[in-house]
């Protein structure tokens, strides 16, 4: 145990300085044992920390240890209200330790956790949930079994390439920094999407100036991969035609590009080879270019299902944060359903989808910033159930909202435990029970975890 603060002569606590941005490099290296594994998946221990003339015990952050073992870290830097380490030496390796699956892990920012063994590492997904939970005072919600998440099976990849001096570099961004990985495997993606990485290179090496960077945005669709380009400038002619070559060449499904700085609201489409398809229940969409899709098709399957059972039997249904229509379109039944986004291209492919399936009246759309304007009051009347998948900030404004309505039941579709946890206990606080709570890994070996949670009003 440390001491803790240093108190003067009076017996007052000694101010201690303002915190330093980082430690000195000669800062004395620091023998711990690893007390847990942390939201971010580093693990977590105690140490008396000298700063100044101040001596206090702080947490440490430290990335690829795990609960139990004792490590030897150096200090680095303030986080919060913690200290940000090295690992140096690990001296004793806890049971659960693994080899990693990938070469390029602990330089790629990607993943932070393939050293953990399975039984372990979901296990630690799930507690996530609880933790968070528990701390908005939910502690006692059920959560289900972790629904897991298979090697290869990721179908979005945002690639970057850069011009360093001479060298283009082709990867992913570095752990802790801007610089790019030049990556050669990745066991997290599905094969088609890694193999588009090495042609990529080949096409812009010598094309781009040092300095430049292009992101490459790959979606795996059901007939193909969809290539969105954010490029530092508008191609000239030749260049759009070496484009339409490398998409005959790749089978690419489509190609479009967006320019650094330009003004148009929507991508440049190249060359489409056929029409962009992903489908939704018995709904066929065309996702605009770059369209956020769930990161695998088995994760997808799992959150529609839940989405189905949450919802089962409701006549009416308002799909709030709808996308391009992954929730509302993959619906049972003859369900009359609302769905409603801020982005007019997703909307579109919403409409024509349900159009091209003969739903007719039974999907409308409509297009609203539902920070600005939620819905609410009596608006919220004509639903029997709600369900919203909102981005990592939550749905604050949405659930207060929420709370106030007589919606029956409500399904809450979350990339973020953390404001999960805080729009539950607004929806709980306003008179509704959070049944059941499913986690669901869609990002292997990385600190995101999602869930969807059934909430059913208790006056209903």
């Amino acid at each position: 145990m440390g001491r803790g603060r240093q108190r003067s002569k009076r017996g007052r606590p000694a101010q201690r300085p303002a915190q330093r941005r980082g430690y000195p490099a000669n800062t004395p290296l620091l023998e711990v044992v690893v007390e847990r594994l942390g939201g971010r998946g580093d693990g977590l221990a105690q140490a008396e920390i000298k700063t100044g003339y101040v001596s206090e015990t702080r947490p440490l952050f430290i990335p690829f240890a795990l609960p139990g073992e004792r490590v030897r870290v150096r200090p680095v830097s303030d986080r919060g209200e913690g200290v940000a380490c090295d690992l140096i030496e690990l001296v004793e390796p806890a049971p659960e330790r693994v080899d990693p699956a990938c070469e390029h892990f602990m330089i790629c920012g990607g993943c932070a956790v393939q050293h953990l063994e399975t039984g372990a590492y979901q296990a630690w997904k799930r507690d996530q949930v609880t933790q968070y939970l528990g701390r908005a005072g939910l502690g006692s919600v059920p959560v289900a079994a972790l629904r897991t998440c298979a090697p290869g099976a990721r179908r979005r990849a945002d690639f970057v390439l850069r011009m360093t001096g001479k060298k283009l570099v082709a990867g992913f961004h570095e752990r802790g920094s801007n610089r790019i990985v030049e990556i050669r495997e990745c066991p997290v993606l599905r094969p088609a999407v890694f193999a588009l990485m090495a042609p990529l290179r080949q096409l812009f090496a010598d094309v781009l100036e040092s300095g430049q960077s292009v992101d490459c945005v790959v979606n795996e669709l059901d007939n193909g991969l969809d290539l969105l380009l954010r490029l530092p400038d508008h191609p000239d002619l030749d260049f759009r035609e070496r484009l339409a070559a490398f998409a005959e060449e790749q089978d690419l499904t489509r190609l479009s590009y967006h320019a650094e700085g330009d003004t148009l609201p929507d991508p440049v489409p190249l060359a489409q080879r056929r029409t962009p398809t992903i489908k939704f229940g018995p709904v066929s969409v065309a996702p605009p270019p770059g369209a956020f899709l769930q990161a695998t098709v088995d994760g997808e399957a799992a959150i529609q299902q839940l989405v189905r059972e949450g919802t089962d039997g409701a006549r009416s249904v308002l799909d709030l944060y709808a996308g391009c229509g992954t929730l509302c379109l993959a619906l049972d039944g003859t369900a009359e359903r609302l769905a409603v986004e801020g982005d007019d291209s997703l909307l579109a492919a919403i409409r024509s989808g349900a159009d091209a399936a003969r739903l007719g009246g039974r999907v409308r759309t409509e297009r609203r910033d539902l920070t600005q304007r939620p819905f609410a009051g009596k608006e919220l009347g004509k639903f029997d159930a709600v369900v919203l998948d909102p981005p990592r900030a939550g749905a604050r404004e949405q659930a207060v909202a929420l709370a106030e309505s007589k919606v029956q039941r409500i399904v809450y579709v979350s990339c973020n435990p953390a404001t999960f946890a805080r729009d539950a206990r607004t929806l709980v606080d306003g008179g509704y029970d959070c049944v059941e709570v499913t986690p669901i890994d869609q990002f292997l070996w990385t600190p995101h975890i999602e869930l969807v949670a059934h909430f059913v009003r208790r006056d209903g």
